[in-house]
């Protein structure tokens, strides 16, 4: 999938492709010392919003600095953590309409698993939710 001109991948962090520049949401991904960036959330949990704030502010920037470079995005399964997450960065990088119904079109129809995960993820840039 693009986003902000640049490809992004999602799945189990466990498939991060070579070379790729990895977020690992996954605490207890076999691999998680490949990653780039690391955001711990619990299976079918809610990112802390301010450590969500920091980490995309940094996955971003580093898009920013190698738009040619591939962005894996992944936890154990590449669904709930996962979605929720690609939303929020949907919906900062200016994706109309609704986020999840973006990630889901776009990465998987089964993606932001649960409802807090859809309502967090709708939420994402209302002020006045965080």
């Amino acid at each position: 999938m693009i986003l902000a001109g640049v490809r992004l991948g999602a799945g189990p962090f466990a498939a991060l492709p070579p070379g790729a520049f990895g977020l690992c949401l996954d605490p207890h991904a076999p691999n998680r010392a490949e990653a780039a960036l690391t955001l711990d959330i619990e299976d079918f949990g809610l990112p802390e919003p301010a450590a969500l704030r920091a980490t995309l502010d940094a996955l971003k920037a580093a898009m920013a600095r190698e738009p040619e470079r591939l962005f894996y995005i992944g936890c154990r399964a590449g669904l709930g953590r996962t979605g929720t997450v690609l939303a929020c960065l949907a919906a900062e990088c200016g994706v109309p309409g609704d986020p999840v119904a973006w990630v889901r079109a776009r990465h998987d129809p089964r993606a932001v698993e649960t409802p807090a995960q859809e309502a967090f993820a709708r939420a994402w840039l209302s002020p006045s939710r965080w």
